[in-house]
């Protein structure tokens, strides 16, 4: 059995964790969501990389065969340290995002939603410009707002006004020539229903082909917990759990049992 580390700014990553959970349905998960320093996406890029190197550290300590960062911000600020630090398959959101959205595309102009800091660091348009070809297009969208939104809680957000009209406006300056958008926040899923309601076209979440990425490779490697005989999640939170509990249990349907408080930087 394969041990997964998996790790987000918060409850965004459970959107990843979802899919991987489907298609390796035996493996043991080990989840951390830095919740206490949520939203990674206002950080500036240092900052974000030290952070993931630390939960990086933690997570390979606790022995496990990949890590899967399930953050596009913490994958651009620090997919090539881990993966230089740590002898392990190390698994970022962004590439397979680009990878799908290439392949969904007719006409190749694609836009992203992402965060600010994801933006910044020109996450998605550095993979994109090595994958697609020359005529195709990718229009970057900063989405300030949506993140710490939907940390704030999930359930309040379906059929609210306001988060319609946030999202309106976001979504009114991307092209009419756009025929595909990239959710290029792990957090945004969650609202996937609210955005299609404003882009009609493809939407692309990167969650099924990063778990299918973290299929591949752990298909290539021999894995260290062979020993463990049934699946389990495990989860770790920086923040308040039971603000963490009240979303992660409804959006995964079921009863968490192991959860514990720890914060990597006290």
């Amino acid at each position: 059995m394969y041990k997964v580390g998996i790790f987000d700014s918060g409850v965004g990553g459970l959107t990843v964790l979802k899919k991987i959970n489907e298609k390796i349905p035996n493996s043991h998960i080990l989840y951390y969501g830095d919740s206490i320093n949520a939203p990674y996406g206002d950080m500036e890029e240092v900052d974000i990389k030290n952070l993931c190197l630390k939960i990086g550290a933690f997570l390979y300590r606790n022995q496990v065969d990949a890590i899967v960062i399930a953050c596009n911000t913490a994958t651009a600020a620090s997919i090539t340290e881990l993966k230089e630090k740590f002898p392990i398959p190390i698994i970022g959101t962004i590439e397979p995002g680009v990878k799908a959205a290439l392949k969904t595309t007719k006409n190749g102009c694609v836009a992203v939603i992402a965060t600010p800091a994801s933006v910044k660091m020109n996450a998605y348009k550095n993979i994109f410009d090595i994958h697609a070809p020359e005529n195709n297009t990718l229009i970057q969208k900063d989405c300030k707002l949506l993140c710490p939104m939907i940390e704030k809680g999930w359930e309040e957000l379906h059929g609210n006004y306001l988060t319609d009209e946030i999202i309106r406006l976001y979504l009114e300056t991307i092209p009419e020539r756009v025929d595909t958008l990239v959710l290029g926040c792990t957090h945004y899923p969650i609202i996937k229903d609210n955005i299609s309601k404003y882009f009609k076209k493809n939407i692309v979440d990167p969650a099924s082909e990063t778990a299918e990425e973290l299929l591949r490779k752990l298909s290539k490697s021999r894995p260290k917990n062979a020993h463990l005989e049934e699946g389990k999640l495990e989860f770790i939170v920086s923040g308040d759990k039971d603000l963490f509990l009240n979303f992660a249990e409804p959006f995964l349907g079921k009863k968490i049992e192991k959860i514990y408080n720890l914060n990597l930087n006290s």
